[in-house]
């Protein structure tokens, strides 16, 4: 039997197989055929598209070098000016004999350069003997003349970094962006370089040389040797710095085209780019790709529509007839399906039926759905009524339990020893029975609760006065403050399984001997330390404890001490753990300090303050 891309046709219905057969030669060489079209246009409109606006970038680049040509032709009279050279080698000057060569320099130089041009902000004239003169009478805000000559100044002292006319590169006038560019001067005596000519100027020319309504919707922009965005039609990209990947693509090639992804605005953009000889900056125009192949994608969709119709109207009347055969079908194997599932609720849509054929067919399934439905809600009921008695069962047996185990009979049997120890003057027994009676009542409380610190720093002494009485040589150590103990939170019974531990497993094969609870009041918590002189444990196991709070996984071979026996104590170090995290949060919670073997172990319980509500909240309870 004939199979279509490795389906077993035998598998497939008549419905899908017409519409694989009409997807294979239909619709999927329509679609190669489209995709073909549409890429070699696009790379043709790509192409001719680059081909006509690359001359116009060749043309702004040519322009940007002959602005800058005539500008540095502008600053030749300066080099062999007498008075420029008096400036610069003149040795001594009185203050008014300063004043009139600034005078005539601003008035005969600095004025004959600055005269018809509206792009210079200003220029000065610097020498190494500390001497300037400047002139910024064509800024358009009040300027910081300190700041402007400490910036001359550190241009001169890198004059030997300059070559004869310098593109020195952006800075700020005020709140002008500027181009700096500088003219080295030489002392005709000497022959060697004593000074430069600055000059700063607005970026007005330099936007018109770059605006071109011809480009139809570039953005033309220039960039600098090491990425530096000289001119931008958008103010803010003035002096920041090209991403990395753009400027990667750029510096590949002194001219090409390319596509981009512009992550800023989120569009495909084409690039094309000149890099010029004279000043070494590169032209750059981007064009978003849909201003070029918008036409072409508007086409495309139309095609794509034209033929998704062509394909529904050919599904229509090729399938048309076997719709008719299967339709009727296909609704029984859907309600069938929904039986599989329990769902007995179907819809009764006999009338749609030509044939009465097909309508027995229905009538019969749905008499067979009925009758499967009645059974199971028979079914239903009966195990309903059993579960029921089960419960009723299970709740007679926990009534029986409890009444057995009366806690008031046991408070008041543990007060009956206790008077009776007074009476007797046993008054070790009475503080053992009281102890007792109250770490009962405690422990029976819900565990998860909250409660002030000082609810569980007695319930802790309680426990050791029973231990101490067990273990006469026991020494504790209780080196805490207890007016810390009203605004800690705690959680109820997690001091308890730490300092058990230490009895269970710190002191293993040995009496224990002794016992520290300290604490400290941190930034960020409430500290509570527990220490022990017992056999400690190996690195390993250190590690392995560690790696478990951490992971907030339960170990599978238990805890390995320093013998090499196992133990189990990380379920329960792991249990108060995360009863304190979910509680309080991830930066609460137990932490092992340190273990050292046969010299003890330390453990560090991390507890939060009372919030200013939750201070609010004990107060009017206390009230």
């Amino acid at each position: 039997m004939m199979n279509i891309q490795g389906i077993p046709s035998g598998h497939l219905t008549i419905n899908q197989r017409l519409f694989v057969l009409i997807i294979l030669f239909i619709g999927f060489p329509f679609f190669l055929l489209g995709s073909f079209w549409y890429l070699s246009s696009t790379k043709a409109i790509e192409q001719f598209a680059a081909g006509a606006n690359k001359r116009i970038i060749e043309q702004t680049n040519v322009s940007l070098d002959s602005y800058l040509s005539n500008l540095e032709n502008s600053t030749y009279p300066f080099i062999h000016n007498p008075q420029i050279q008096q400036f610069l080698s003149a040795t001594q000057l009185t203050p008014y004999a300063y004043f009139q060569l600034s005078k005539k320099v601003e008035d005969d130089l600095f004025a004959q350069m600055i005269y018809g041009r509206s792009d210079i902000i200003g220029i000065s004239l610097v020498a190494e003997n500390n001497r300037q003169i400047t002139d910024y009478e064509s800024a358009s805000s009040l300027l910081d003349m300190r700041e402007i000559r400490k910036r001359n100044r550190s241009f001169q002292e890198q004059l030997d970094q300059y070559s004869d006319f310098q593109i020195v590169g952006l800075s700020r006038v005020g709140s002008t962006p500027s181009l700096t560019v500088a003219r080295k001067l030489y002392d005709n005596s000497t022959f060697l370089y004593k000074g430069l000519l600055i000059i700063d100027l607005n970026l007005k020319q330099i936007g018109a040389i770059c605006t071109n309504d011809s480009l139809g919707g570039f953005d033309v922009w220039i960039m600098s040797k090491d990425g530096q965005v000289i001119y931008h039609p958008n103010p803010k990209q003035i002096g920041s710095a090209v991403e990395h990947e753009l400027l990667t693509r750029i510096q590949k090639d002194d001219s090409s085209f390319f596509r981009h992804q512009d992550t800023a605005s989120n569009t495909e953009k084409m690039v094309l780019h000149e890099r010029s000889q004279i000043t070494g900056w590169t032209v750059v125009a981007d064009l978003p790709l849909n201003n070029l192949i918008g036409g072409l994608i508007t086409l495309r969709n139309y095609s794509l529509a034209a033929a998704a119709v062509l394909i529904i109207i050919a599904l229509s009347l090729v399938g048309g007839f076997s719709f008719s055969l299967t339709r009727q079908l296909s609704m029984l194997q859907k309600l069938m399906a929904r039986v599989e599932r329990g769902d007995f609720v179907l819809p009764i849509k006999l009338s749609r039926f030509r044939n009465p054929e097909m309508t027995a067919v229905f009538h019969s399934f749905y008499s067979m759905t009925g009758e499967l439905k009645r059974l199971i809600r028979e079914v239903h009921d009966s195990q309903l009524k059993e579960r029921d008695l089960m419960i009723k069962q299970k709740e007679s047996e926990l009534r029986s339990m409890q009444s057995h185990i009366n806690p008031h009979f046991l408070y008041n049997s543990l007060e009956i020893i206790n008077s009776y120890a007074i009476a007797d003057d046993h008054m070790e027994i009475s503080r053992m029975t009281r102890a007792l009676a109250h770490m009962f009542r405690y422990n029976i409380g819900h565990a998860g609760s909250v409660v002030p610190l000082r609810e569980e720093m007695t319930h802790i002494r309680y426990y050791l006065d029973l231990q101490s009485a067990r273990f006469r040589r026991l020494q504790i150590d209780m080196d805490v403050n207890e007016q810390d103990w009203d605004r800690v939170m705690a959680v109820r019974l997690t001091l308890q399984p730490i300092v058990e531990n230490v009895f269970i497993h710190g002191y293993r094969g040995k009496k224990p001997r002794y016992v520290r609870i300290g604490a400290s009041a941190e930034a960020d918590y409430y500290a509570i330390v527990i220490q022990d002189k017992g056999v400690g444990m190996n690195a390993d196991t250190v590690r392995h404890i560690r790696e478990i709070l951490q992971s907030h996984a339960h170990s599978e071979n238990g805890i390995q001490r320093c013998d090499g026996k196992e133990t189990s104590g990380g379920i329960g170090l792991l249990n108060v753990h995360q009863r304190l995290q979910l509680t309080f949060g991830a930066e609460y919670g137990l932490y092992l300090m340190e273990s050292i073997p046969g010299e003890g172990t330390q453990f560090e319980i991390r507890l939060p303050y009372k919030t200013s509500e939750e201070e609010r909240n004990v107060s009017v309870n206390d009230d």
